[in-house]
This record gives C-alpha cells, structure tokens and sequence, in this order.
C-alpha cells in the first residue's frame, strides 16, 4: 500500500470519528431523559439502582412508573437516585419521553408485552411506546432461564417453560425492544448495546446500529461478539479491519 494510501486511511478515521463525536454529542444533548419502569421482580435490582444513579451522575433525568407489586422494594430508594413516580395517561408519558428504560423486566410483563397484550399501566405504556417507535431498553435478569440470579436462587423450570421464556425475549427482540443485563443498563442506554444472552446462546453478546458511521473508537470499545449493522451505516477501514481482528462477526440487516 502506498504512502498515500496509508495517508488517505489515517485522515478518513480521524475525520469519520470527529463526525461521530459530534454526532453523539447532539443526540444525548435532546435525549438524556427516560421513563423508567419497575415491574414486579427484585431480579438484578441493585445493579439497576447503581446504573441508575451512574446515568443520573451523567445528566440523565428521569420519570418512573412502579409496578404496585414493586412498591415495598423501593419506597425508600428513589429519593437518593433523583427520581420521580409519575401517574398520567399513556399518550402524555410517551409525548416527553422517546426512551423507556424497564431496570427490572418480569416474567409476566414480558409475556404480556410478547403477547401484545396491555392491561396495566406498564403493559400499556411498552404497547403505546412500540406503536410510536420508542427507544426501549430492558433489563433481562428476571427473565432469561440461564440468568445467573435465577439460577442463584435454584429457579430452574423445565425445558418447556425455558422455551415459553426464551420465545418471549426472542419475541421482543423482534419487536426492537433492546435486552441488556441489569448491570449494563449504562452502556446499552448510551451507546451500542449488548443483548442479553437467550438459553441457547448463552455466551454470545449482539450489538446493533441502524444508522450513521461506525469508526475505529466504536471498534476498539465494542463489548460483543456479534454486529449488526444496518445498509446505510458506513464502517470505516480501520474498524473493519479492528472487527475482523478481534473476531468480531459483522452483520449487514
């Protein structure tokens, strides 16, 4: 390869991630506000609070529904993280919020969401937060069979009810509500997100994009093992030669 080239290289991922820099930095200035909600589970909630206050610490505001259930585990913990219980219709929540966050994702709500099924107020904002093309990020830890606290606390159904679980979050990955684990509600929230693991992929962690540049700084940072990519996102050099180097398998969707 000539100088030049090499020159040429060198100057594309430099400017690439200034533009994503700047990019990034729009985006979380109009959007660094979420509606936060609690289902009836205590699965992976201390490691939600603590991302919770972390994403609090970064400028982030939020609104919370609690699932009635729920109320008891958190009645004293919300006035330290800064958050405020909400009431109101749907249609006014999802109006000042395009980013739902549910920290703690119960097996019921996710059945109820999978199902399309919406008679609570949480089952009902997710529905409303689908139909008008929401940001929803959910934390998995009370839902996938192979969670470490699940299995911690000796719950292990069948291979039947693993499945039902399991068909639920497929389901609504499909729907393009975004899985993380519960202590990694700060990075999926603010950049690419990994996926938490379904039973027959325990290990493997997905990230997605459907728009932009994808530069060498995003590569060298990605935390998964699989990337999907939209036709549109333009991959510069440098991070693809980064993906294959670090065996990262890259996805065009």
């Amino acid at each position: 390869m000539s100088i030049d080239a090499v020159l040429d290289r060198i100057l594309l991922d430099l400017l690439s991630d200034r533009i994503i820099a700047r990019m990034g930095g729009g985006a979380q200035a109009k959007a660094r506000s979420a509606l936060v909600l609690f289902a009836e589970t205590d699965f992976g909630l201390e490691a939600a609070l603590g991302q919770l206050q972390q994403l609090r610490d970064a400028g982030w505001a939020f609104e919370t529904v609690v699932a009635p259930e729920a109320r008891p585990l958190l009645k004293d913990r919300f006035a330290g993280l800064g958050i405020a219980e909400v009431e109101g219709a749907v249609g006014d929540l999802l109006v000042r919020h395009t980013t739902i966050l549910v920290p703690t994702l119960s097996v019921s709500l996710a059945a109820k969401v999978a199902l399309g099924i919406a008679d609570d107020p949480l089952s009902k904002i997710l529905q409303g937060g689908l139909e008008r093309g929401a940001r929803i990020i959910a934390a998995s830890d009370g839902v996938c069979p192979n969670g470490r606290d699940r299995r911690a606390r000796g719950l292990l159904p069948n291979a039947a009810y693993q499945a039902t679980m399991s068909g639920h979050l497929q389901k609504l990955m499909d729907y393009g509500i975004e899985l993380s684990w519960a202590a990694r509600l700060a990075v999926a929230i603010e950049g690419v997100t990994p996926v938490s693991p379904t039973p027959t992929a325990a290990q493997r962690l997905v990230a997605t994009r459907t728009e932009g540049v994808f530069g060498l700084r995003e590569a060298r940072s990605l935390d998964a093992t699989e990337l999907h990519l939209g036709h549109a996102v333009i991959v510069t050099p440098a991070a693809a030669e980064e993906l294959r180097a670090r065996d990262i398998t890259l996805v065009r969707e």
